[in-house]
């Protein structure tokens, strides 16, 4: 055009930059863009809209701003609420999002208003980065404007719900949306039903699957993966087969995903054989077996006691084409220590370096749980110690694994110096450890003095109430005071203590009024549980306060 002779206008240039943009040669489309003034044709803001949308597209949000200032700075050229929208989506997708706010209080100081997208970009960001309230001001404020969300600003407020397990709050949006008469569609539908069926609400996600069928929506493989596993972890597996073979019937092709979630749903309830055929199935169909799909058929060999059909399997897997992850790796483990091969299970825990992976806090964790079952605390205490030195970090099961171990091995004080480093890291231990570690205290106390005794009640105390009362002030407290806490905290849970306290209470002035307090909160049936020496007629009034 140019060695015609021929000056290309502005339209012909926004046309072509818009063309490059949109087969990714943001590049050209630069290099486009600033030859414009050769031609005696100056940018417009579509010239830069097209550019900068592909820019934050693409992740680089900062030479998109670089742009957004030459259009002030060098050619006064005004942006709309296009390139505004572009940027927002861009600075909300990085994580930026007080960058994004500042640029959309920007926007709006400037008299451009913001639309449904730009409200979306906003409700999204902050979704994607766990911020749902902020979302929901956004959501609230659109409203308020006389904005009217489109689907899909409610599918992905919807969406950020159900993943945070909140159904509630999902389903009030959901019908929301017939109130205002915006209609949901299949990604809102998915989205909802995955909910209900995390939340346990299997019944609810059933019936809104036929709704949307009943509403002329068919069903995606997504939709029936989504119901099947739904039916799968409530154990109802004729109903997700029932489920698979209607998608099949109706045109759709079953994914890995599918088989995959299938294939845990049978493997969990012992359905071995029928399992098999569906492996075979997904193999005759060439449906690809992957990571996932081989680490599910693994975990259910290992845990229905088809041990060496399972190491087989991990064996021949390099011949499919699949490398083995720390995962298998930490499966066939744990299966070999369930199945009593705790010395084949330690050769594959030392063959992960050799081929170049590293144990991650479950393979740890399952390969310390096995030490400790065979009575091998000595090894047990030595992989502790070098998982941290391998700059691997104990979580709460660890802990729970260790201290476990260490209380059945009768080795009270080791138990419970790692009580005290899992408080340190602000871990909460199990409820069966806790267990436990109450079972120990009258073995304990007996033998030890009282400051020791006290300290150990106070351990678990903290343990027992999720740690609500780890501060330097009880820290220092005695034990009547301890227990006193306890009773407006959770009756119960003083009562299971009060027996192994019972003979540091004796000669304390408080007594009467803890036990007072015991006897006004308590039900009457509960009154067995008390020890003798702590009982008191109920008609004495207690002073007992907290301080």
């Amino acid at each position: 055009m140019t060695e015609a002779g021929i000056q290309p206008n502005v339209f012909a240039c926004n046309t072509l930059i818009h063309g490059l943009c949109s087969t990714g040669q943001v590049g050209l489309a630069l290099q486009l863009k600033n030859n414009m003034s050769k031609w005696n044709c100056r940018p417009t803001v579509v010239s830069y809209s097209a550019t900068i949308d592909t820019l934050c597209k693409g992740g680089l949000v900062d030479e998109a701003l670089l742009l957004f200032s030459e259009m002030y700075r060098d050619l006064n050229v005004v942006p709309d609420v296009v390139v505004y929208t572009s940027l927002i989506d861009g600075l909300c997708n990085s994580g930026r999002l007080n960058e994004a706010k500042r640029l959309f209080d920007d926007m709006v100081s400037r008299g451009i208003s913001a639309n449904v997208t730009t409200y979306t970009c906003m409700i999204h960001g902050h979704c994607l980065h766990g911020q749902q309230e902020k979302a929901r001001r956004y959501f609230d404020e659109m409203m308020h404007r006389g904005i009217s969300p489109d689907t899909v600003t409610f599918s992905i407020l919807i969406d950020s719900h159900c993943k945070d397990g909140n159904a509630e709050d999902a389903w009030g949006i959901f019908n929301l949306m017939d109130k205002i008469n915006i209609e949901p569609d299949r990604i809102t539908y998915n989205s909802m039903i995955h909910g209900l069926c995390f939340g346990g609400l299997l019944q609810d996600a059933v019936k809104l699957f036929d709704s949307m069928v009943d509403r002329g929506l068919k069903p995606d493989v997504i939709s029936c993966s989504i119901l099947i596993d739904g039916y799968c972890k409530n154990r109802k597996l004729d109903e997700a087969m029932q489920l698979f073979k209607n998608m099949k019937q109706n045109g759709l092709k079953p994914t890995t995903v599918t088989y995959t979630i299938l294939l845990r749903g049978l493997y969990q309830d012992g359905r071995m054989k029928t399992a098999q055929r569906f492996v075979n199935e997904m193999q005759s169909s060439r449906v690809s077996l992957n990571e996932v799909t081989y680490s599910t058929i693994l975990d259910g060999l290992c845990k229905n006691g088809k041990i060496m059909v399972a190491i087989e399997l991990f064996e021949s897997l390099e011949a499919t084409g699949i490398l083995a992850n720390v995962e298998l790796y930490s499966i066939l483990i744990h299966g070999l220590c369930r199945a009593g091969q705790l010395e084949d299970a330690r050769k594959l825990f030392n063959e992960i370096p050799e081929k170049g992976l590293l144990p991650d806090v479950v393979t740890y964790n399952t390969m310390i749980a096995g030490l400790f079952h065979h009575k091998m605390s000595l090894e047990a205490t030595k992989l502790i110690i070098q998982m941290e030195e391998k700059g691997c970090l104990p979580n709460s099961r660890t802990f729970d694994t260790i201290i476990k171990g260490f209380l059945e091995g009768k080795d009270t004080e080791k138990a419970l110096l790692f009580l005290r480093k899992m408080r340190e890291r602000k871990f909460a231990p199990s409820d069966s450890v806790v267990s436990l570690l109450i079972n120990t205290i009258p073995a304990v106390i007996p033998v030890v003095s009282g400051s020791t005794a006290i300290a150990l009640i106070r351990d678990v105390v903290v343990a027992m109430t999720g740690w609500k009362f780890r501060s330097a002030k009880f820290e220092k407290l005695d034990m009547v005071h301890i227990l006193g806490y306890l009773v407006q905290f959770d009756i119960f849970v003083a009562i299971s203590i009060v027996p192994v306290a019972a003979p540091f209470l004796k000669e304390d002035s408080c007594q009467l009024n803890l036990v007072q307090a015991y006897l006004r909160k308590v039900e009457p049936s509960s009154y067995h549980r008390l020890p003798k020496e702590l009982l008191c007629p109920k008609s004495v009034k207690s002073n007992f306060k907290i301080h």
